[in-house]
C-alpha cells in the first residue's frame, strides 16, 4: 500500500513536462504576462495565454525561457508599457494558473498554439485552435 502511494506520488510530480523547470522569477514572468494579456478573459484565457508562452519555449525559433519569449519585441502588447497590477486577486488567481500548468493539473487545450490575437486573422500559415472570448489561438498549419 505503501509503495503504490510513493509511485502515485512520484508520478503526480513528475508528470508534467515542466515541473520544477522554472524558477521564481520565470513564473512571474508568465503571471504578469497571463493577468495583463488575459485577465478579462477569465481563468480559460489565462491558461491559453500560458499554454502559449510555455509552447514557444519548446519551440526552436523562439527563446527557451518564458522571460525571454515574453520581452520579445513586439510579442506582447503590455510588455515595457509601463503596466501594473491594478487588481490583485486576479493577479493571484493568474499567479495560481502558472502553478497548477506547470504541476500538470491542466492539459494544453490550445492543442499547441504559439500565436494569439485579438484581431482574429490567422498569422500565415496557422490554423485557429481556438476562441476565448476575443482572443483566436494558432498553431502551425499541415506542411
Amino acid at each position: 500500500m505503501i509503495k503504490v502511494f510513493i509511485l502515485t506520488l512520484m508520478f503526480v510530480f513528475t508528470s508534467s513536462a515542466y515541473a520544477g523547470k522554472f524558477n521564481e522569477k520565470e513564473i512571474r514572468c508568465l503571471s504578469l504576462n497571463a493577468y495583463h494579456e488575459a485577465r478579462s478573459e477569465g481563468e480559460k484565457g489565462m491558461m491559453a495565454t500560458i499554454f502559449v508562452v510555455l509552447n514557444r519555449t519548446k519551440d526552436n525559433r523562439f527563446p527557451s525561457t518564458p522571460c525571454k519569449v515574453i520581452a520579445q519585441k513586439n510579442q506582447f502588447a503590455w510588455y515595457g508599457k509601463g503596466k501594473t497590477i491594478k487588481e490583485l486577486e486576479m493577479y493571484d488567481k493568474a499567479k495560481q494558473l502558472v502553478h497548477d500548468v506547470l504541476e500538470g493539473k491542466h492539459k494544453d487545450f490550445t492543442r499547441g498554439s504559439i500565436y494569439f490575437n485579438a484581431h482574429h486573422k490567422a498569422p500565415k500559415g496557422t490554423i485557429c485552435t481556438i476562441r476565448i472570448g476575443n482572443h483566436s489561438f494558432y498553431r502551425e498549419g499541415k506542411k
